[in-house]
């Protein structure tokens, strides 16, 4: 009896045990699994709307920045548009002018064929009045063509200058991606990259300072901050890092 009621006692104790670790393990793997699940869902969430704010921030960025250029390049298209329009004026005076000398050719050509007193005073009148019309006019083509010569050279500058910027702005939307990548842990490759980036940026904004390209430092720039206000904060971001470690 002794030992039959005791093997019975061990199997209903090892059952016990059997169903406390079961329930300790489902627990677990519970906890377990809930654990990784919501940082795999925070890191895929992290990503994800790191990767639209970028998205957006570009488009807004963007959009901004070509509003900005146009606002500077204003003052030149202005003065292109005065240019043409003195230009169209010009050439009214010059073929208002032009018809006013043929009327007076065809004026001497009669005092030539009629006869009477003054007629030479008359002919050398008209002739010293068509001269100097005839040099206003010369006056004023070269005036036009050295008009349109500015037209043309300040409306290539302007869109010169356009597509420049844009194409800097593409570069550097490429390059702040790409470093935002490599600093977005927290390793020591990122902590390093930070260091050589604050270091190299110091040492740009001091020489642009020195050769007069700029007034102040981009992350310390208003128009910089309403032109591009996700680099400006980036820029922040790696300086306010480097300057922590």
């Amino acid at each position: 009896m002794s030992l039959d009621g005791g093997y019975n006692g061990s199997f209903q104790q090892a059952i016990a045990n059997l169903h406390i670790g079961r329930d300790q393990g489902l627990q677990e793997g519970r906890r377990q699994g809930h654990e990784e699940g919501r940082m795999q869902g925070y890191d895929q969430g992290r990503r994800k709307g790191r990767s639209e704010g970028r998205s957006e921030g570009y488009s807004e960025g963007w959009q901004e920045g070509a509003a900005r250029a146009n606002e500077k390049l204003q003052p030149l298209r202005d003065m292109v548009r005065q240019y043409f329009g003195e230009a169209v004026q010009l050439r009214a005076q010059v073929q208002h002018q032009q018809e006013l000398i043929e009327l007076m050719h065809a004026q001497l050509s009669r005092l030539a064929q009629a006869g009477g007193a003054g007629r030479d005073v008359q002919h050398a009148e008209l002739t010293a009045t068509i001269a100097t019309l005839q040099n206003a006019n010369q006056l004023k083509d070269a005036t036009i063509e050295a008009m349109e010569k500015q037209f043309q050279s300040t409306s290539a500058q302007s869109s010169l200058n356009t597509r420049q910027y844009h194409c800097a702005l593409v570069f550097m939307r490429a390059a702040q991606g790409v470093l935002e990548e490599f600093v977005d842990e927290d390793t020591p490759e990122a902590e390093f990259i930070r260091e050589q980036f604050g270091a190299r940026y110091q040492q740009q904004v001091a020489q642009s300072l020195s050769d007069g390209d700029i007034d102040v430092a981009p992350e310390l720039d208003e128009a910089f901050q309403r032109l591009l206000p996700g680099t400006q904060q980036f820029i922040l971001d790696m300086l306010q890092s480097a300057a922590r470690r």
